[in-house]
């Protein structure tokens, strides 16, 4: 689930913090500083935007019990990735291609889909993309068990 200042425990906190929230419209959330007009984040936990109270840069994240023979990626992208594609469809994108082709080629493929997301619904305008593979086989670990 993306961290959105829409989500009712992101907002409480945030705002608790002395954010604020604001709808621009249907569906899009930004925080801002008391006020003003900046920084119109849309994202509740964030590494380097800390302007806001309550945004905040510790990742929720869960524990998965491997059993030997395993194998796992987990994809590590910004929100110029996100923006436009949903989690599924991103595993959905990127499984065969990973399976085929390896790690380098699938994120060119990533990073190649979301920047067309971007240009077909913002022109010229784009956010920061990029995206990291991770691939674990337990196969491989002498820690596996």
């Amino acid at each position: 689930q993306d961290h959105k200042p829409d989500l009712p425990d992101e907002k409480a906190r945030l705002e608790a913090a002395g954010s604020e929230v604001r709808e621009i419209e249907p569906g899009n959330h930004r925080i801002y500083l008391p006020g003003s007009n900046f920084p119109g984040l849309t994202m509740s936990r964030a590494f380097g935007d800390t302007a806001c109270g309550g945004v905040l840069r510790e990742p929720e994240y869960h524990k998965y019990l491997m059993q030997p023979n395993d194998q796992w990626y987990a994809i590590v992208a910004s929100d110029g990735v996100w923006e436009f594609m949903e989690g599924e469809e991103v595993c959905n994108l990127t499984s065969k291609k990973l399976r085929l082709k390896g790690p380098t080629e699938t994120l060119h493929f990533l990073v190649n889909a979301s920047r067309k997301r971007w240009d077909y619904c913002c022109g010229d305008y784009c956010d920061d993309i990029t995206a990291v593979l991770v691939q674990w086989n337990t196969s491989d670990s002498k820690d596996s068990k």
